[in-house]
């Protein structure tokens, strides 16, 4: 088990457990995906632009590019702490909708936002997997 509540520690394999391991590689691969590709826009917007317009952002752009980088975050935490990350992730999601329908009146169109979202699902699961056979463990 790991270290920490939530974590993604080694179990005995019964086939619930590797189920469990699947999803989990899933969710780290596609993860990891989706990190490298938020980092490729950014530095790629660095590269193109310069720092300058990171900083003159407006309230709106600040506020998104916060709620993007907690997915970002827990698209990272996620592979140690998957409750955690995936949980981070959904709540960087909400956020950035939230923020764009309160800012312009209507969400961001096509599922591009909600496709960075993916991992979470499977990390979320992944961890209350975890601490369901942790908590039979200790039984």
């Amino acid at each position: 088990m790991g270290e920490y509540p939530f974590s993604s520690g080694d179990m005995t394999n019964t086939k619930g457990n590797i189920k469990v391991s699947v999803v989990r590689w899933i969710a780290r691969i596609s993860a990891g995906v989706m990190a490298a590709l938020i980092l490729l826009i950014f530095v790629g917007e660095a590269l193109a632009d310069g720092f300058d317009p990171l900083l003159n952002l407006t309230i709106r752009e600040s506020g998104m590019m916060m709620a993007f980088f907690a997915v970002w975050l827990g698209l990272l935490l996620g592979w140690k702490w998957e409750l955690y990350g995936g949980l981070l992730i959904i709540c960087g999601v909400a956020a950035f909708y939230l923020l764009d329908y309160l800012f312009s009146g209507t969400f961001p169109r096509g599922p591009f936002f909600l496709i960075f979202a993916a991992p979470s699902l499977l990390f979320t699961y992944c961890g209350w997997q975890t601490m369901k056979m942790q908590k039979v463990e200790n039984v």
